[in-house]
């Protein structure tokens, strides 16, 4: 009896099922990783000009980047270890662009964002390459931001004791991530649904304030933009139905309303 080779829908069901591996193979265009890690920064409010700041506080020695973001988490009510690092970094900014300087000169590998790609784009891109040098990889971002969802003493505590117990912040990122990485990529995804989920809340309600306040409706007239072109795919493909042929900014918005767009966060589906 000859077996058969598994079909290309069987094979994407077991990736699927599959639980997240730390070494878990790279697939994809290689800057995904920079995008993508870049992503987590950005949500907390990090932009380009960061960047230096960010290299130098995964630069410096671990127990001065542990003191500077414990006095940022003493003070603040916030659990995101993220945006504590972002506050930690902004406090001592002056520090850790120095020593950032010092290490983006010094990287062989230093990778520039492509032309033409947007601000944000560009943002994600840079500040996604300084951990990228660590060693961390698109495959990883979803378990960094589960450590950081655990709160800032949980995420440096597990720090302080992973293995080979690296010189810097960005050298125990990478081994911080591997006992129980499964669980922290849970946690990561749930974290960022509900914190997407937030502020698409958030945006809804400012753009059903702005439509009240104001009788201008010059926007609708706009031609569509990419990210309500990516939201109609992928309500169109959500919903199993064809592509609507949307040709403004109004058009489409009128498509997506009537739609239940963005359907992950209506339906509360991660």
């Amino acid at each position: 009896m000859t077996t058969q080779p598994a079909s290309k829908d069987r094979v994407l069901h077991a990736r699927k099922a599959a639980l997240p591996r730390w070494d878990a193979p790279l697939l994809g265009h290689p800057h995904r990783s920079y995008y993508t890690l870049g992503g987590l920064a950005v949500a907390v409010g990090m932009a380009a000009d960061d960047a230096t700041a960010l290299a130098g506080l995964l630069a410096v020695p671990f127990e001065d980047a542990t003191r500077w973001v414990e006095e940022a988490a003493g003070d603040s009510a916030d659990r995101y270890a993220m945006r504590i690092l972002y506050r930690a970094l902004d406090r001592h900014r002056g520090d850790c662009e120095a020593v950032g300087r010092r290490m983006i000169a010094a990287r062989r590998d230093r990778a520039e964002p492509p032309l033409g790609c947007s601000a944000g784009d560009a943002a994600r891109f840079v500040l996604g390459s300084q951990f990228h040098g660590y060693g961390l990889r698109y495959t990883h971002a979803p378990a960094l931001a589960g450590l950081c969802a655990l709160g800032t003493p949980v995420m440096l505590e597990r720090l302080r004791i992973v293995p080979g117990r690296g010189r810097t912040l960005g050298g125990r990122l990478l081994p911080g991530l591997r006992e129980g990485f499964a669980d922290l990529d849970r946690i990561g995804r749930v974290s960022a649904f509900n914190r997407g989920a937030a502020a698409y809340a958030e945006h809804c309600r400012r753009f059903a304030d702005r439509e009240a306040a104001s009788a201008d409706r010059g926007w609708r007239d706009a031609p569509v933009t990419r990210r309500q072109r990516w939201t109609i795919l992928d309500t169109a493909d959500g919903l199993g139905i064809e592509l609507p042929e949307c040709r403004t900014c109004g058009e489409a918005a009128d498509w997506l309303s009537a739609h239940g767009a963005i359907l992950k966060y209506r339906k509360g589906k991660r």
